[in-house]
């Protein structure tokens, strides 16, 4: 199955982001990175039924005219940046250990 992703403006400042295809693993990543973003009031995600293949992210913006699509790239390149950085902390952790993985 191919994902999809729908964003929905709940008024006040209030989204909803649904991610079809995706589980808990992106769905915990991102409304925790929300989180910890300046202008984001409160953010958190569920699972509506376990037999679904869907997450929905629920996230408030603190200022209610901000872009909550600017807010949610943020939030990817904030991941992105982080993965990286994970990635090369491993690498070099292998390397100190004389092991190697190849790209």
């Amino acid at each position: 199955m191919t994902g999809s992703v729908s964003l929905e403006d709940l008024g006040g400042g209030k989204y909803m982001l649904v991610l079809k295809g995706e589980d808990h693993t992106i769905g915990n990543l991102l409304s925790k990175t929300l989180l910890s973003m300046e202008e984001v009031a409160f953010a958190y995600y569920e699972q509506p039924h376990p037999l679904e293949d869907r997450i929905v992210v629920y996230l408030q913006l603190k200022d209610a005219g901000g872009d909550p699509v600017i807010v949610l790239l943020r939030a990817l390149d904030r991941i992105l940046e982080v993965n990286e950085e994970f990635r090369e902390l491993y690498l070099k952790a292998l390397e100190d250990k004389g092991l190697r993985i190849e790209d």
